[in-house]
């Protein structure tokens, strides 16, 4: 029988290591130990890393200045900035080591899943070039790549100016073999649509994708391939990567783990058992222990890793699930499905990763979470997809006595449709089936308010300002209004 969520022992010994580095050379987590009465020498004679104190922005990171939070007080080449629930940045220094690993990691995905070696290739680097993470940490990365002799790598960093990327396409892809697009997976749905209206034909590329920043159903990687000319059996063209500002690069998808998610959405009983009670497919990856280790306490995703500021049982806020490679072996034979997985997929036997999201990215309604998942899924209906872009904002807005909520979602139109009622009432239903299909607290509160659950839909004109991306991400959700 499968034990659930197994905690992964491989890295525990190099967590064990930045532990030891920390109490040893920085001076922050020198005092935050003192503070919290714990023993780095008892800790590491009794082998018990769950002695160790969490710790977050809150309880370490802000309360300390940036060179008591590095080794020897020197801070490291390369800077960026995160932003939380706050608004307010927090900046994350990076070294050569951390980039190094992401020449790495993205060597995995070119060669290994891609299979562009030897090929004359094109990156587009469609990251905000700014104090955001993605950007500089993807050109450094793939830098590495290119300095590589098994492949001509050439690397064009455009970033969110739509002009400067079609125009990319439109002139300059055409002296390359293969090209991949780089970016936040809205926004290069985006360059697509308006490339194929600027006369590119986009079928003529062999393109490939590296996706980050958010998650996306299967049925959305199939509409982005279906709007590149690629047929859709070719999932592995496009590789969605799981990095933040504090850790870079984690982990990324990989064949085996887009298999599994697409059997998920295929086998209700298997999509239980793997991801548990969960309203949408989450974010599946591939992460490297013995570079970033893994913990999870109480649903929350917790890592050790020695980064730009090394951090140890940092809990970054993300919900999420751990399986090493034996527990998905067990899970895929209980179902009965082992065997639908090509062996080639398998022969890594690499730990996994699944990324729930957090709560502060979902609309509360009535004291129930709406993720954004959950109302993708509806934008993405058949029915839909030469009406809207698959964008919205949601927001809740309540009465004056703050007796009644209402649930109003606008929604960006595809370029020259028109916001009229009959487009007004298809987006409503689809959305509407869409929670009801997905979401088990939904259809609980449908059935006891009734018509006050439907949501108000507001149409937009495609390009409107509220879904022009300006700086790293769209914003799906607006707090809660009066």
């Amino acid at each position: 029988m499968i034990k659930k969520h197994t905690q992964e022992k491989k890295g525990l010994k190099e967590a064990f290591d930045v532990f030891e580095f920390c109490s040893e050379k920085i001076p922050a987590y020198k005092k935050f130990l003192k503070k919290q009465g714990v023993s780095a020498k008892e800790i590491l004679k009794l082998k018990k890393f769950d002695l160790i104190p969490i710790v977050e922005k809150d309880n370490y990171l802000r309360h300390f200045e940036i060179e008591e939070l590095v080794a020897n007080k020197k801070i490291p080449p390369m800077i960026s900035a995160s932003s939380g629930s706050s608004g307010k940045p927090f900046y994350w220094p990076r070294g050569n080591d951390q980039e190094l690993w992401g020449g790495i990691l993205h060597s995995n995905i070119v060669f290994d899943i891609f299979k562009l070696k030897n090929k004359k290739v094109l990156a587009i680097v469609c990251f905000s070039m700014g104090n955001w993470v993605a950007g500089t940490f993807t050109l450094a990365s793939l830098r590495h790549v290119a300095d590589q002799k098994n492949i001509s790598l050439s690397i064009i960093t455009p970033g969110i100016d739509k002009e400067d990327v079609i125009r990319a396409l439109k002139d300059f892809a055409p002296n390359f073999e293969s090209v991949i697009l780089i970016g936040y997976p809205p926004f290069l749905m985006d360059i697509l649509h308006e490339a194929s209206n600027a006369g590119v034909v986009l079928s003529l590329f062999d393109m490939y994708f590296i996706l980050a920043g958010e998650n996306f159903s299967e049925k959305w990687r199939s509409l982005l391939l279906k709007k590149a000319g690629v047929n859709d059996t070719e999932k592995n063209r496009s590789i969605s990567i799981y990095g933040t500002a504090d850790a870079c690069a984690i982990g990324h998808e990989t064949p085996l783990t887009i298999h599994l998610r697409t059997l998920a959405e295929k086998n209700k009983a298997f999509f239980k058992d793997f991801y548990g009670e969960i309203s949408f497919t989450p974010t599946t990856v591939v992460y490297y222990p013995e570079k970033t280790y893994f913990e999870l306490l109480s649903d929350e995703l917790i890592f050790t890793t020695n980064t730009g500021i090394p951090l140890v049982r940092y809990n970054i806020k993300d919900k999420g699930l751990l399986y090493t490679h034996e527990d998905v072996v067990i899970l895929l034979k209980k179902h009965n499905v082992y065997k639908d997985i090509p062996s080639a997929f398998l022969k890594n036997k690499q730990s996994i990763l699944i990324l729930k999201g957090r709560n502060d990215v979902s609309v509360t309604f009535y004291a129930l979470n709406i993720y954004p998942e959950n109302i993708k899924a509806g934008l993405e209906d058949d029915s839909l997809k030469d009406i809207v872009t698959g964008k919205y904002i949601a927001k809740v807005q309540h009465s004056k006595d703050f007796v009644d909520q209402k649930l109003v979602i606008e929604v960006e139109l595809q370029e020259n449709v028109e916001p009229i009622e009959a487009h007004v009432l298809l987006v409503k239903n689809s959305i509407s089936n869409s929670l009801i299909h997905l979401n088990a607290e939904y259809r609980k509160l449908l059935a006891s308010i009734q018509e006050k659950a439907i949501p108000e839909i507001i149409l937009k004109p495609y390009g409107d300002a509220d879904f022009i991306v300006k700086k790293s991400k769209h914003k799906w959700i607006k707090k809660n209004e009066n």
